[in-house]
């Protein structure tokens, strides 16, 4: 009997003891969707339930995702119910080493090279499955990975492309350091002839870093199996003259538009030198920029970006121009910015878009307040004639300590045929409340309050009502065209 007693005492201290090296997190995101649409279907739900455990050095992880039907922001295309583990993975890390066996996202440099990750903003997942190790020493590191990503050819459902890395760093002192990189993406091919077509990568880079100025410069080739060769080039500096900020950038980029690679831009903007032209396709570009601060009351900001291809038929013009001013108890802020696009290649088109607005920041009591103003104009010339129209656009933000509101209205003034516009005269009005919910908050008063609240701990509750004007959506210089939604959104993101 007292055997029995003392192995009871030594298998709970044991446990305890175990139980106490673990630890539990989690995110869960519920999204409710009406949409005022020609489809059919109107109404969309999903879960996003992502749930991690560590223990020492050890993590492990899993992500659900839950549709019913999935939405799509882009198109009104067929949706269906989906459901499937988004990610899964085992995660070793001390001082010197970090591995990884699962799912995982990778970068090289800027990203030039390779990205591979999942793309919020456009829905694009290029996130490998497969094993990662990353040693990392006070004069080296190394990134070592490899793993399949799923195709995104529409005609290889649940296949695979093969992708394969090394890159290294080396720092000769603590200023400069230099790398070199390879890396083997083995894409899926549709056809009887071969499986698979073979793209080879070689790449190297240079960091220093200064008190005076701050350098970065990449260069990579590429070879397939059809003896497509590519080349890519990109450079940033950025030198500290005191009261003045000098920025420069450089990208020189023939035949390396592929999936892996996350192209610099360069401008500031964002976007493609062309609408028609493929990013990385061929183009070449330079970016400069001058920011002064006189005093912690102003701010001055002058940008300029230049894009041409090999031939100079595909243009891009991008300036942007900033001024800022803090007083006392608020802020007020002007900006100009201009982007014009020629397409003398494929497209025979011209497009300039000129965008003025202003801002201002205040505090009403203890509530800060937001208002900012936009007067948009767009022109474009193409084969199918010329086109101009005004966008004005008002916005308010008002936060109330644990809750916050905005308001955002929206007119078109002048025609356009182009698919992210609307009609003459036309309005896009939207309100949102977001919530955010912690272990002392109360949504509302009594019992239900309570009880609700203490479900939603470490909440944030988001509800979107009204309509959104479409447009071109563009993330390091890919765009795409974005629906214009109307009806109403809720978001509900928990932490645990």
């Amino acid at each position: 009997m007292r055997k029995l007693a003392l192995l009871t005492i030594l298998i709970a201290s044991a446990s305890n003891l175990l139980l106490a090296d673990f630890s539990f997190s989690g995110v869960n995101e519920f999204k409710y969707i009406y949409a005022n649409r020609i489809l059919e279907q109107r109404s969309y739900f999903s879960d996003k339930l992502q749930f991690q455990m560590q223990f020492n050095q050890f993590r492990a992880g899993i992500k659900y995702d839950f549709y019913r039907p999935r939405f799509d922001k882009f198109a009104l295309l067929t949706e269906k119910n989906e459901n499937y583990f988004d990610e899964y993975y085992l995660q070793y890390e001390s001082d010197h080493w970090f591995a990884q066996a699962g799912t995982f996202s990778a970068v090289i440099g800027t990203g030039m090279v390779l990205h591979n990750f999942y793309d919020e903003d456009f829905e694009n997942d290029s996130r490998l499955i497969g094993g990662y190790l990353n040693p990392v020493y006070d004069k080296w590191q190394l990134q070592l990975f490899g793993g399949l990503m799923e195709s995104d050819d529409p005609n290889l459902k649940d296949e695979y492309d093969q992708v394969g890395a090394f890159d290294s760093k080396i720092y000769l002192t603590d200023e400069l350091s230099f790398g070199g990189s390879y890396v083997m993406h083995r894409e899926r091919l549709y056809n009887e002839d071969s499986d698979f077509n073979d793209r080879r990568v070689y790449a190297g880079k240079l960091n220093y870093s200064s008190s005076f100025f701050d350098l970065k410069a990449e260069y990579a080739a590429s070879k397939d199996d059809d003896d497509l060769e590519g080349t890519a080039i990109y450079s940033n500096i950025t030198s500290y003259l005191g009261k003045i900020t000098l920025i420069g950038a450089y990208k020189n980029y023939e035949n390396f538009n592929v999936r892996i690679s996350d192209l610099p831009v360069a401008n500031h903007s964002g976007q493609q030198l062309e609408h028609s032209w493929d990013p990385g396709r061929d183009e070449e570009g330079l970016m400069g920029e001058v920011r002064y601060l006189p005093n912690y009351e102003n701010e001055f900001v002058i940008n300029y970006a230049g894009g041409w291809n090999s031939n100079f038929k595909v243009k891009q013009s991008d300036f942007y121009s900033e001024y800022k001013h803090d007083f006392e108890s608020w802020s007020i802020k002007a900006e100009y910015a201009a982007l014009e696009q020629l397409n003398k290649e494929n497209a025979n088109s011209w497009y300039k878009e000129i965008t003025p607005n202003l801002t201002f920041d205040f505090m009403l009591k203890d509530n800060p307040i937001l208002v900012k103003t936009e007067y948009q104009y767009k022109e474009e010339d193409k084969l199918s004639g010329s086109q101009s129209h005004f966008e004005p656009r008002l916005q308010t933000d008002i936060a109330f300590g644990n809750y916050s509101f905005s308001l955002t209205v929206e007119n078109q003034l002048g025609k356009s045929d182009a698919p992210e516009d609307g009609d003459d005269g036309e309005y896009w009005i939207g309100g949102e409340m977001a919530i955010t919910i912690s272990s002392e908050f109360n949504l509302i008063g009594g019992i239900t309050g309570k009880i609700i609240s203490s479900f939603l701990q470490n909440s944030d509750i988001r509800i979107f009502a009204g309509k959104e004007k479409g447009g071109i959506v563009c993330r390091n210089g890919v765009c795409k065209n974005q629906a214009e939604f109307e009806g109403v959104r809720l978001n509900i993101t928990t932490t645990f």
